[in-house]
């Protein structure tokens, strides 16, 4: 087997090119954080649309020149592959992924290979997938999404039933929304983190309730900033990151049981997280985190690498 995959994805915060082999091994990995002003909380999809347009040009130059720098032609490329929407179910759908998929289709028309089109969410799954299971579990926890899922392998890369979720904020959106309360610059969730790892939980707010497999995260968002100014911001912090470990272990234990699947991956970029991390792994087995598991098109050159060579995931 010889020859490599462009995989591009466009999420709403990252602009991202990758190159991986016929292995799945990554030979090129760019991405670049969307700008947004300080005191802001996010971007309209229009904003987001427009720099992922202006970004993109560069960031595949930047991934070619990897390939130019090892020694390999670009029309070593078989394929491409981008993300062409959030989630594999019918009427996913965000503007911010037609800029990769105008781009993916100008490339792949000029060099005269194959377009694989996946969702942002499958493209997640494959950058961290270490598993050979049939069937497992997988969390997908980002900026804007915070899902359990059901995943079972099929021709091509997976299919997906979500069987857990958030009924109100993702974990990055409660990460972000406090940090930037506090001051940081959005996105705020490494922020968060560091500050997490020099504090204290104080058990002073109320723990997240499961309804099934669902939650609600947004009293928590309430909680931590009436107790901004009051307690120590590093004690905050911890405080969030506890519960937020606290009902991803408690909603593990439960879809297990309810599933029967045993290994559980971890993706998208709450997924990062130091104190989660750190916690979780003390108390559970048979969990995987990944790298790289923030916003990237890793994942998504995976999926086209396995379209033309089959058994790489």
């Amino acid at each position: 087997m010889s020859g490599f995959v462009l995989g591009i994805d466009t999420s709403n915060y990252t602009t991202s090119a990758a190159i991986v082999n016929a292995a799945g091994s990554v030979i090129a990995d760019e991405r670049r954080l969307l700008d947004v002003k300080k005191g802001e909380r996010g971007l309209r999809q229009q904003q987001a649309l427009f720099l992922h347009v202006n970004r993109l040009p560069d960031i595949i130059e930047s991934a070619y020149r990897k390939l130019d720098e090892k020694g390999i032609s670009r029309n070593d490329i078989r394929a491409v592959a981008v993300s062409e929407r959030p989630r594999p179910i019918e009427g996913s759908y965000m503007p911010c992924f037609l800029a990769g998929i105008e781009a993916a289709s100008a490339v792949s028309s000029a060099a005269g290979v194959p377009l694989y089109r996946f969702s942002h969410q499958e493209g997640h799954i494959a950058a961290v997938d270490p598993l050979k299971d049939e069937r497992f579990l997988s969390y997908h926890l980002s900026g804007g999404t915070c899902e359990l899922l059901d995943v079972r392998r099929k021709k091509g890369g997976y299919s997906i039933d979500i069987i857990g979720a958030t009924k109100d904020i993702s974990f990055g959106q409660l990460l972000d929304r406090v940090g930037v309360a506090l001051g940081y610059d959005f996105p705020a969730g490494g922020e968060i983190d560091r500050l997490s790892r020099a504090g204290t939980n104080r058990k002073i707010m109320k723990p997240l309730k499961l309804d099934g497999l669902d939650f609600n995260v947004s009293g928590l968002e309430t909680q931590a900033l009436k107790n901004i100014g009051i307690i120590p911001e590093e004690d905050i912090a911890a405080e969030l990151m506890e519960k937020c470990a606290d009902l991803l272990i408690r909603l593990t234990d439960k879809a297990r049981k309810q599933t029967g699947a045993g290994g559980v991956v971890f993706c998208g970029g709450v997924s990062q997280s130091e104190y989660i991390r750190n916690r979780l792994r003390d108390e559970l087995d048979g969990i995987y985190f990944g790298e790289p598991s923030s916003d990237n098109a890793v994942g998504t050159a995976r999926l086209g690498a396995n379209m033309i060579w089959q058994g790489i995931l």
